[in-house]
């Protein structure tokens, strides 16, 4: 990170203005089986002190019930918050 903030101060920009976008790593055990949410979402403090502050997460990696995404985001963001407090 320090390479590209120095990188872009030379240029004449701020890193301030890129916005951060990380993910989650999701461990898929099987061919059947969905992955941890719980143990994908891990990372995200980490990487929100990196100062990233979007994340990107795949629904599908998770459930296989299109009708319970809604839920699913719902889970995700009590998750972060409760990792993040």
């Amino acid at each position: 990170m320090q390479t590209l903030k120095t990188a872009m101060a030379a240029a004449g920009r701020d890193i301030a203005d890129l916005e951060m976008i990380g993910s989650t790593r999701a461990v898929l055990p099987d061919d059947n089986s969905r992955a941890d949410l719980a143990q994908a979402l891990e990372a995200i403090p980490e990487q929100m002190a990196q100062g990233f502050t979007t994340f990107c997460v795949k629904p599908s990696q998770f459930t296989d019930a299109p009708n319970g995404v809604g839920a699913f985001c719902r889970e995700v963001m009590h998750r972060v918050e409760s990792l993040t407090a």
